[in-house]
């Protein structure tokens, strides 16, 4: 208390506020404020508190911890000399030891400063253009220009806080768009701001625009055969192991993977033109299963009528449970596919299809994909009462077939090439055009030496 006694001090004697120039700097964690206030009430305040404008611009941990604990509050006016925000810096950047995005944080914050204080000192005219703080007044600082006021405000902000005006651009992103969770996360140092500002993003990517913005995706290139995916309808129920889509949504959707309908999606038919000579091709729902037996029959049957009422598109559709494609009537502008990972699942395709085709005399393209193909599948033929062979395969328009990616639930696998060679050799007898999916890597290795001993 002895430094306290030699300097020019009083005792605070009403409650104070905090300086907007103090909160800039990142708070103390619980438990680092915890600690700071058990060092107070064991040795008491060391160090009187600093005021600037009636409120406290350095020592809001010093004045809160003091207010809980019950104990005297000592402060002194500060005297200017330097920009508000420089000085708190000073006093608390290598006391706290903060991390480069903490720092990236704070300017960001300070940004906001700068930009308002330059703003009212634009407004004002006359008085000293020094950058000098006197008197408990604010005198003016070097004038920053309309409309480079953010600029130069930006530049500033890096330069005080020792990081890159990109960085203070990123800061600010996650200050503006971040929850409170993930502002949280940046400041205590747990997470850096690129990695809060790329989660962001990608969740900007995913949210609803407004019906007149609504337009398809861009495909990459695992999706060859359609440019463009349209998800009115995201979530499924299944929990295959397997599921990229799953690992994607958990990642940046607010939903998550639980099922939800996006009606304003419904306008992106309309609103998407594509370029000249561009195939015309739409995964619809990539990101779900749109017949999954949750998902209720109004959601589907209005993208139905989305479908019918544009003929310029090709709509490819894509299910687990292909039986209630019998449920529905769809334009011709649509194909019908069936995931087939196993033999089961063939068996069910096959049959459904068999109805599509001859009871319902659908027009549609049917096709099934065996992606992945996780087990030895067999399409089988059958014979009339003739004796005659016929091709099972004639309720099939295209194959399409893929190995196994990466996801959090399993490895990436390549199928046995022998399962493989099998559905190309019924597909090439029965003429049916077939594909190979990106990630399906898996060659014969055969050699004449195989069978020798």
């Amino acid at each position: 208390m002895r430094e306290v006694l030699e300097m020019d001090f009083y005792l605070v004697e009403k409650e104070l506020e905090i300086h907007p120039a103090a909160l800039i700097m990142p708070p103390m964690s619980d438990d680092e404020f915890k600690e700071f206030k058990e060092d107070i009430s064991g040795n008491g305040l060391l160090e009187p508190i600093v005021l600037f404008q009636g409120k406290v611009l350095d020592g809001r941990n010093r004045y809160n911890a003091c207010t809980e604990l019950g104990i005297d509050v000592f402060a002194i006016e500060w005297e200017g000399g330097m920009d508000p925000i420089e000085y708190v810096v000073s006093k608390n950047i290598h006391r706290r030891h903060l991390s480069a995005s903490q720092r990236a944080v704070a300017a960001a914050k300070a940004l906001d400063f700068y930009t308002k204080e330059a703003k009212e000192r634009q407004r004002e005219s006359g008085g000293d253009r020094g950058n000098q703080y006197t008197g408990g007044k604010v005198a003016d600082s070097p004038k920053l220009d309309e409309p480079a006021s953010t600029g130069k405000a930006t530049e500033k902000a890096g330069k005080v806080f020792d990081v890159s005006k990109n960085t203070v651009n990123s800061a600010k992103n996650v200050l503006e768009k971040g929850t409170p969770e993930e502002i949280q996360s940046v400041e205590s140092g747990k997470a850096s701001v690129s990695a809060v500002e790329k989660e962001i993003k990608e969740r900007e990517k995913s949210k609803p625009r407004p019906a007149e913005k609504q337009v398809f995706n861009r495909t990459n290139d695992k999706i060859e055969w359609a440019p463009w995916s349209w998800n009115p309808v995201t979530g499924c129920k299944y929990g295959c192991e397997y599921c990229y889509a799953r690992d994607i949504a958990n990642r940046f959707f607010e939903h998550k993977f639980e099922p939800h309908f996006y009606p304003d999606r419904l306008f992106a038919p309309k609103n998407t033109i594509p370029k000249d000579g561009e195939m015309n091709n739409v995964f619809v729902c990539s990101m779900a299963d749109l017949f999954g037996p949750w998902v209720p029959d109004e959601w589907i049957q209005q993208i139905i009528d989305t479908v019918k009422d544009s003929p310029q598109w090709n709509f490819l559709f894509l299910t687990k449970n292909p039986k209630r494609y019998l449920d529905f009537d769809f334009p011709e502008n649509c194909a019908l596919g069936a995931t087939a990972d196993t033999q089961e699942r063939a068996d069910i395709a096959l049959s459904v299809f068999e109805e599509l085709k001859y009871d319902h005399d659908v027009k549609n393209i049917l096709f099934l994909s065996c992606e992945p193909l996780s087990e030895f599948i067999h399409l089988r033929e059958e014979s009339d009462n003739t004796g005659y062979e016929t091709c099972f395969w004639s309720f099939i328009d295209w194959l399409i077939i893929g190995g196994r990616s990466k996801t959090t639930g399993m490895p990436e696998m390549q199928p046995d090439w022998e399962w493989v060679s099998v559905l190309v050799s019924q597909a090439e007898k029965c003429n049916i055009p077939y594909y190979f999916k990106t990630n399906l890597t898996v060659r014969p290795k055969q050699t004449p030496w195989d069978n020798k001993q």
